[in-house]
Parts: structure tokens; C-alpha cells; sequence
């Protein structure tokens, strides 16, 4: 079984209806129950709120079992989930704003010492952010009129969401040009008919599309010729600088791992430092070293353009530079044990 998470003590904030007044017969509102009460996580920490129901009095209302909620504390949480509105719109932008994986988007998010996230709740996130997006969605037609009049027509990019196997796959149509989002649908497989009956909706809207943009895997392909029979389709660059880049990555990531094993030696230094005297004005700086040490391990590459191990040597070089300047100065003053 599933316990619930341990947060401890936490701020509590109550919200009332806006209306204060029935709006049918004008009475005051009362009080009736909490329609719900829960911990939520933000951006900013975890605060428990409580969205309080309230329901006219009046006996002779004509709508006395009605129940008012608090419409401001509605919009900071979604149904069934513990995470802020504002948490989804984060990881939104960073799945469709910088093409992150889920296991980035988590390390990212694990920087913030009061969230706590798994994979699977990145996931489940990013298709509540869609939902959001697909239901404050206008007709895209209005939308897109300025493109379609500078540009002569629109252009689609098509791209899907790679799952653990066995899980649905996340495919997303956008409009390159302005970023638009058109359609966002969980996919059980790729297949060339399901990605054909993705496309549908958007030929209906009947612009002109210039072209198609995709990874161009099998079934992309035969869906495109199937909806957009006439419009030319290109391999996106992205994917294409990836390949080409793909044999420098590998080396580098050899690279990465022969220097990972031979900076493994500041664990015993480490350990060393922490038996020293906790008032050493000394043991201060070392450890500051070891930490940056540490941290340019941990570094890892995205493919095309990120490659670690070149990164990793220029930020070890980089920390060289600073203790031989540290070194040359001959300590300082204010540290009695420093000495030239």
C-alpha cells in the first residue's frame, strides 16, 4: 500500500467563496463544509489549503443545495494531484520549451529542496499540462491568420515521446513558425494509422502547409503522404545534427569516464578533511575545492552540441586556474595557519 508523504508542519491557507451573497435570492452565503483540503507543492515550498464550500440558507431558494467554492484556490491545483499549477507549467516549458526528458526534467526540479517528484509524477504531469493546453485553446485558425499571411502557410513538426516500454507514447503536432501547439494525443504505438488519424484534424482545418517536419521514421512518413499527400516532407535538423554528432559523443563519453576515474581519489581526501578540527580556517577551503571537484563529475552531455568530457576539462582547468592564483597570493591573513 501507498502512504501518504510526511511533510511535517505546514502553513495552512483557507480560501472562501468570492461570492459572498446568493446570487438567486441574495442572501447571505454560510457556511456548509471544506470541499477539499489537501498539501500542495509549489515552486516556492509546500503550503496546505483549504477550499471551504459554503450554500445559501434561505429554505425558499430555489437553489439551496448549491455549493460555492473559492474560484482562486481552484486555479492554484488540479483535480487528484498534489502539485501546483505552477509546477505543471514548469515542466511543460521545460519538456516542450527546451526538450527535456522526464529524467532531466526531475533532476532539474530536484534543485528545489521542498519538491518532491519521481519520473513517473514528471509524466503524469506533462499530460495534465496538455490537457490544460488542449482545453484553453481556441480555434488555432485565428491564431495562426498572421502566419499564414507573412509566410504563405504554415509548417508542421511531428514528434513523439519515447517512453519506458510498454506505456502509451506522448505525440505532439506543433507549428514551427510561431510554437503553436495544435494537437497532443497518448498514443498506444506509433503506427502509421494512428498518426494518420493525429493529422486529420489539422488538414481539416484546411491551411496551406508548407511542409512537415519529423524524425522521419517509417510510419511518420507514410502518415504524412497519407493526410498531406502533396506537401514535402524534411528530417528535422535537430535530428539529423544529432546522428552526425553521435560518433564525437561517443568518444567523449569515453573521455568523461576516464576522468571521473581518475579524479575518484578526492573521496579519500574528502575523508580526510572531515577528520580535521572543525574550527581549521583551512579545512573550509579545501572541502570548497573538493566540492567543485565533485560537481564537474557529475556532469553529463546532450546530444548534439553538450558533450561532458570537453566540458568537464575546461571547468577542472578553470578551478586549477583559481587554487594557483589562491596559492600564488601566499594565504591570508585573516588565517592565522596560512603561511607564504
Amino acid at each position: 500500500m501507498k502512504h501518504p508523504r510526511a511533510f511535517g508542519s505546514l502553513p495552512h491557507v483557507r480560501y472562501r467563496p468570492e461570492l459572498t451573497t446568493c446570487p438567486h435570492c441574495r442572501s447571505p452565503l454560510a457556511f456548509s463544509h471544506p470541499v477539499w483540503a489537501k498539501p500542495i507543492q509549489f515552486l516556492d515550498g509546500i503550503t496546505h489549503l483549504t477550499n471551504l464550500g459554503y450554500r445559501c440558507p434561505n429554505p425558499s431558494c430555489r437553489f439551496p443545495r448549491t455549493i460555492y467554492r473559492s474560484a482562486q484556490a481552484e486555479a492554484r491545483q488540479i483535480k487528484g494531484s498534489g502539485y501546483g499549477l505552477d509546477v505543471v507549467a514548469r515542466i511543460g516549458a521545460l519538456r516542450f520549451g527546451e526538450h527535456r526528458t522526464r529524467a532531466e526534467i526531475r533532476e532539474e526540479l530536484r534543485a528545489i529542496p521542498t519538491l518532491q517528484i519521481s519520473e513517473r509524477h514528471v509524466q503524469n504531469l506533462i499530460e495534465v499540462y496538455l490537457a490544460l493546453l488542449r482545453a484553453s485553446q481556441r480555434d488555432p485558425r485565428e491564431a495562426l491568420a498572421q502566419i499564414v499571411k507573412d509566410h504563405g502557410g504554415i509548417v508542421l513538426s511531428l514528434d513523439g515521446l519515447q517512453p519506458e516500454k510498454g506505456n502509451e507514447q506522448l505525440w505532439i503536432v506543433r507549428e514551427v513558425l510561431s510554437g503553436t501547439v495544435l494537437c497532443g494525443e497518448n498514443l498506444r504505438s506509433a503506427s502509421e494509422d494512428g498518426l494518420a488519424d493525429l493529422l486529420r484534424p489539422i488538414a481539416q482545418l484546411e491551411l496551406p502547409v508548407l511542409g512537415v517536419v519529423s524524425d522521419a521514421q517509417e510510419s511518420i512518413r507514410g502518415a504524412v503522404s497519407t493526410v498531406f499527400p502533396k506537401v514535402p516532407h524534411q528530417i528535422c535538423q535537430y535530428h539529423a545534427l544529432r546522428e552526425a554528432a553521435r560518433p564525437l559523443f561517443e568518444i567523449d563519453r569515453h573521455l568523461a569516464v576516464q576522468v571521473r576515474k581518475e579524479l575518484g581519489g578526492v573521496r579519500e581526501v574528502a575523508e580526510q578533511v572531515a577528520h580535521d578540527p572543525a574550527d581549521d580556517p583551512e579545512r573550509e577551503v579545501v572541502a570548497d575545492a573538493i566540492l567543485a571537484v565533485k560537481q564537474v563529475t557529475r556532469t553529463n552531455g546532450v546530444l548534439p552540441f553538450e558533450f561532458a568530457g570537453v566540458r568537464m576539462l575546461d571547468d577542472l582547468q578553470a578551478l586549477g586556474t583559481t587554487l594557483d592564483r589562491c596559492l600564488e597570493k601566499g594565504g591570508i591573513v585573516a588565517f592565522a595557519a596560512c603561511a607564504p
